[in-house]
C-alpha cells in the first residue's frame, strides 16, 4: 500500500443497522465531520481519514442488513480540497449468493478546515 492507503477493519450492528469502519494503526482523534446527516467521518490530529461510521448503513446502500455482515470488499476514497470533501465508498455485498458493487457518495464544505489531500480507505 502506498502513503495515502490505509487498511480498515470493519463493524456492522444490524440491531441498530450502523456501519462502522477505521483504520487498522495507531491514530490521535481529532475531529469528525458530518457528511450527511448519519454519516460521520473522523480525522487524526493530521487531518488524516480514521474512521467512518454510517447510520441506517442497509436504507443508505440499498441492500438488506444480513448482506452488511460479511463485506467482501470495502473501498473509500477521500479527496479534500480548499472548498469541499468528498467520499466515495463502494461496499461489495452478497445479495442472492451473488456478489454486488454497492455504492454511496457524499460531498459537503470543507468547513472543518482539512488541508487539501487525496487518500483512501480499504479492506485487506
Amino acid at each position: 500500500m502506498n502513503d495515502n492507503t490505509f487498511e480498515v477493519d470493519y463493524r456492522y450492528d444490524s440491531s441498530s443497522d450502523v456501519l462502522a469502519v477505521k483504520v487498522k494503526r495507531d491514530f490521535d482523534y481529532n475531529k469528525t465531520v458530518e457528511m450527511d446527516e448519519g454519516v460521520l467521518l473522523d480525522f487524526d490530529i493530521d487531518d488524516v481519514p480514521i474512521s467512518l461510521e454510517i447510520l441506517d448503513a442497509s436504507k443508505r446502500f440499498k441492500v438488506p442488513k444480513y448482506s452488511l455482515r460479511n463485506l467482501f470488499s470495502f473501498n473509500m476514497g477521500v479527496c479534500v480540497n480548499e472548498d469541499s470533501i468528498k467520499i466515495d465508498v463502494t461496499v461489495g455485498v452478497i445479495i442472492h449468493n451473488k456478489q454486488e458493487d454497492t455504492i454511496l457518495k457524499s460531498l459537503v464544505n470543507n468547513y472543518a478546515n482539512i488541508p487539501n489531500m487525496e487518500t483512501a480507505l480499504v479492506s485487506a
